[in-house]
């Protein structure tokens, strides 16, 4: 049995959040070391769980097996762990802005 996978297949959302200091031509390399477990980087997720909105990664942890079977959605990158939790504020305020609520999933899945 394989502890850790190999592959790690992902979907991105087309509108990705991204904190400060990154940009779209930083994507392809980002997309890149995720999909090997590599970098130091934090990825959000929308979260499978119901009670739960996001999942706040590193790409190493997606290599675990508790992902095996899925494809996890991107909402985000954050160039490191500690970037994370402002780049989910600016989703939240950004929800609240444009949609008055907090229908955090339905709003970064209509983008």
């Amino acid at each position: 049995m394989e502890f850790f996978r190999k592959n790690i297949e992902l979907e991105y959302r087309p509108r990705l959040y991204l904190s400060d200091g990154l940009d779209e031509k930083d994507l392809s390399r980002l997309k890149r070391n995720i999909s090997k477990g590599k970098g130091s980087c934090a990825v959000i997720l929308i979260s499978e769980n119901e009670n739960d909105q996001f999942d706040i990664v590193t790409p190493f942890q997606l290599k675990l097996p508790v992902w095996k079977d899925k494809k996890p959605v991107v909402a985000g990158i954050a160039g490191k762990k500690d970037d994370a939790p402002a780049l989910v504020e600016q989703i939240i305020t950004d929800c609240l802005t444009e949609r008055g609520d907090l229908n955090l999933k339905e709003y970064i899945c209509s983008l």
